[in-house]
């Protein structure tokens, strides 16, 4: 066969190989656009689901804010309620109180002494060469019960911090 009766032959081949090219390079434009889609539809579809946990997390958020806004202000109106009443307590203590000796210097520093066990001899002697000022005194009932009124508060404000607590929990 001449090169001449080949040509239209390989001029058919060429023609073909180049239209299924064409056609291959179409398929994959396409396929490139409709990857290219999907992935556009996947980046919004995964702000969108950002943007939403974003919120939630800053309502949620807010609400613990104001709630323990709540809580503080319940907590504060508490101890400015405390306070007032403690200083009613004491004036009312100092009124009713004589003043009187009640527990004398060595009561006074066994009670003070917190690193004492708990079985201590009942005579305990006067501090060698220390004042009864620097080492507790002696204290009277007037002493006694404002002691106990401050324990009284201070226990209070505790089991108020407390109840806080287990409300923010709640």
């Amino acid at each position: 066969m001449s090169l001449r009766a080949l040509a239209p032959a390989v001029a058919l081949v060429a023609w073909t190989l180049a239209a299924a090219g064409a056609g291959w390079l179409t398929a994959s434009g396409l396929e490139q656009d409709r990857c290219a889609a999907t992935i556009a539809t996947l980046k919004a579809d995964k702000a969108d689901a950002d943007r939403e946990s974003v919120e939630q997390a800053l309502a949620r958020l807010q609400a613990a804010q104001e709630r323990a806004d709540t809580l503080e202000d319940r907590l504060a109106a508490a101890e400015k309620s405390r306070q007032t009443q403690e200083q009613a307590h004491a004036k009312e203590i100092k009124r009713l109180t004589t003043g009187r000796l009640c527990l004398d210097t060595g009561a006074v520093r066994l009670l003070n002494d917190a690193g004492l066990p708990a079985a201590v001899s009942s005579d305990v002697s006067a501090p060698a060469g220390g004042s009864a000022a620097t080492d507790g005194g002696s204290s009277s009932d007037t002493d006694v019960a404002l002691w106990a009124a401050g324990a009284r508060r201070q226990y209070d404000a505790c089991r108020a911090r407390l109840d806080a607590l287990i409300d923010w929990h709640q």
